[in-house]
């Protein structure tokens, strides 16, 4: 029996390639080892990277770095442009598919370049929905900050004024770029209402298909898992600070309010906080991290991340738009209640008053208020535990994943015989 070839494109490194066999803990790592594991698959990845050139076989999935170079030209017009990328890209990828010849290409994100290879190919392509970079523009910067917020943390530094510049264009640029991916690709698989309700929208025409995500190993296998503790302190874990759209700000104020009722909590942050931000953040509220009991850890391993969610007490989750944060779908499949605000695909994770709690976006008083009551009612933490690990479990088993995968993979191959 002849094999199904898939093709991905993605803009992350494969750990098995990049360590020779050794699999690492992203979730694209993770769902590469559940399409490995089907025999009717042949899978075939290609990624972005500065480091490697050399194609190989590893495991039995092959791999092909994507190195580009740029002329000068280029390089100045990259500063303010997706369109060097794009053409780089759309050119390695059709080299690719000549020498592949796959069944079927699977890219993940539309908000990367990859998706611009259905104007070029009859191949069947079908965009791994991760966000949507023109639902983001909308929520780029929190209500009363912009452009010259950051601007003013920067101060006199001429080359950070120009960088803060030259993005934005370019972001604009990345919207022209995601508007005609929408309109070329016509399969999407996702997870949400709210990644549905931008395909119905964005591209009403094309096909949607659910596909649920894959987790992580350390965690939809660990024997860990959270429990009710007697401590009176209240422990708050978050993931993800990278961004104006994870919240940051919510972050700072939600504490600020918890310290001002003289709430004893703390508030860990796993994730890297670019000190720009930070002080842009900290200017803009008149308040410090460090004052209101936020500790910004840095980058952690899985292994770490695993073991400081099951001793925290909640998970809170402050974004302003997020599609399905893996950061929420750990914390539930670990145990953790939930409180976070109601934006993008949270709530089709997040069952309001069955899982967790629901709250606005920027409505740092309502969120220190869900904060301190749930706290306060130690049955309704328990039922949230329970309900979250059966439902997480559940919904990111490996076999269900796989099933709903490989549903979608034939029944666009079979549409376009």
């Amino acid at each position: 029996m002849n094999k199904i070839k898939i093709l991905w494109f993605e803009t992350t490194m494969p750990s098995r390639y990049e360590h020779s066999g050794i699999v690492g803990g992203g979730w694209q790592d993770s769902l590469e080892n559940i399409v490995k594991s089907c025999p009717e698959i042949q899978l075939h990845i290609a990624f972005e990277s500065h480091k490697y050139t050399d194609a190989k076989c590893v495991d039995g999935v092959w791999y092909y770095p994507m190195n580009f170079k740029y002329s000068l030209t280029e390089k100045i017009r990259d500063q303010f442009s997706w369109n060097p990328n794009c053409n780089h890209i759309v050119a390695e990828e059709l080299k690719i598919i000549d020498k592949v010849k796959p069944d079927l290409i699977h890219i993940f994100g539309n908000e990367w370049a990859f998706g611009m290879i259905q104007k070029y190919t009859k191949i069947p392509c079908v965009i791994h929905i991760q966000g949507s970079w023109i639902s983001y523009f909308n929520s780029l910067y929190p209500p009363k900050y912009n452009g010259f917020t950051i601007s003013k943390a920067i101060g006199l530094d001429l080359r950070k004024q120009w960088r803060l510049y030259r993005s934005y264009y370019k972001d604009l640029s990345r919207l022209n770029m995601e508007t005609e991916i929408w309109k070329s690709v016509s399969n999407y698989m996702g997870r949400t209402e709210w990644d549905r309700a931008l395909v119905n929208t964005l591209s009403p025409m094309a096909k949607y298909y659910h596909v649920e995500e894959a987790l992580r190993p350390v965690f939809l296998e660990s024997t860990k898992k959270w429990c009710l503790s007697t401590s009176k302190v209240i422990n708050i874990i978050s993931v993800g600070c990278s961004s104006f759209l994870k919240g940051i700000d919510m972050m700072l104020k939600t504490a600020n309010v918890l310290k001002n009722l003289g709430v004893d909590f703390t508030w860990k942050v796993a994730g890297q906080l670019d000190p720009l931000m930070k002080k842009a953040v900290e200017n803009k509220e008149h308040l410090k991290f460090s004052d209101c009991n936020i500790e910004i850890l840095g980058y952690v391993t899985a292994e770490q991340l695993a073991n400081i969610l099951t001793d925290s007490s909640i998970y809170v989750h402050t974004a302003y738009i997020e599609n399905s944060p893996n950061s929420i779908c750990e914390a539930q499949v670990l145990g953790l209640p939930i409180i976070s605000t109601h934006v993008g695909g949270i709530a089709t994770l997040v069952e309001d008053k069955k899982g967790g709690l629901l709250i606005p976006a920027n409505e740092p008083w309502q969120m220190a208020n869900a904060i301190v009551e749930l706290f306060a009612d130690k049955p309704r933490m328990q039922s949230y535990s329970k309900y979250n690990i059966d439902q997480a479990r559940k919904r990111h088993s490996v076999d269900n994943v796989k099933q709903e995968l490989l549903a979608c993979y034939k029944d666009i191959i079979k549409r376009n015989v």
